[in-house]
């Protein structure tokens, strides 16, 4: 039965069910009637009928009554506007509610565990996979990206145009990137104060003795990506990982302070 069918989609809206949605329906082309006779018009089971006209009593859509000296109950559809005026009760209640959480959502978010999935590790071969791994440092447009890298292993591993295309991609993505180097004439001379502000860069320079950077290790956002550059173990690994990316970033930070008169 679907004679109204506007008001049928709204009844849905409201949460009713089928069954309530036919009984209801049948409700008001009868005007009043026992469960028996509502069941009937509706094309459902007496039973079936019955448990969805006392649902809907219990929200206010339908009245019971029983008349004198009778077991017999009565169905009676309540009056349209009052409906209307629990509809406005229930979006009063739930805009309190929201205005509640609100409140309550940074007590919220500091009482809240994380339980973080298992990292997703990816693992790609060649300078085919060192290149993946680049890419995806741009995908999501991160808000800054951090680097541990080798200015001799860059250039003798990576094709210099691929490298030239993918630092202008980042910086046509309005991608800022930090990292840290250690410092050789090669890194001076090829990340040089022009060229990194060009390039959206800064470069805190480490002393070579002490930091030897082999490999580059780029975080950014919830990512990891390790390269390993050596000339015959070239591979990229992608790490998915909010713990392990905060914790590359956190020693990222502490070596960044550490050596603040090395910035070019």
């Amino acid at each position: 039965m679907n004679i109204f069918p506007e008001l049928t989609a709204l009844l849905a809206e409201l949460g009713l069910n089928r069954a309530e949605t036919e009984a209801y329906l049948a409700l008001l082309e009868l005007g009043s009637g026992p469960a028996s006779t509502i069941a009937a018009v509706a094309g459902l089971n007496r039973i079936t009928a019955y448990e969805a006209l006392k649902r809907l009593s219990k929200q206010g859509f339908v009245r019971i009554r029983a008349k004198k000296n009778s077991r017999t109950r009565y169905f009676t559809p309540v009056e349209y506007p009052e409906i209307l005026e629990k509809l406005q009760q229930k979006q009063e209640k739930i805009s309190e509610t929201i205005r509640k959480a609100t409140v309550l959502k940074n007590s919220f978010e500091a009482a809240f565990i994380r339980v973080e999935a298992k990292p997703v590790v990816l693992f790609y071969e060649g300078e085919d996979g060192i290149q993946e791994v680049l890419n995806a440092t741009l995908k999501n447009n991160a808000k800054e990206l951090l680097s541990f890298s080798s200015a001799e292993s860059l250039d003798s591993t990576i094709d210099t145009e691929f490298l030239k295309k993918y630092w202008l991609r980042r910086t046509k993505r309005g991608i800022p990137a930090r990292g840290i180097m250690a410092k050789t004439e090669k890194a001076l001379a090829d990340f040089n104060s022009e060229r990194n502000k060009r390039e959206l860069r800064k470069i805190r320079f480490v002393p070579p003795e002490i930091y030897k950077f082999k490999n580059e290790i780029d975080i950014w956002d919830d990512m990891v990506g390790i390269m390993s550059l050596p000339k015959g173990a070239q591979h990229g690994i992608l790490i998915q990982s909010r713990s392990i990316a905060e914790s590359l970033r956190a020693v990222f930070e502490a070596l960044w302070h550490t050596h603040p008169q090395g910035e070019q």
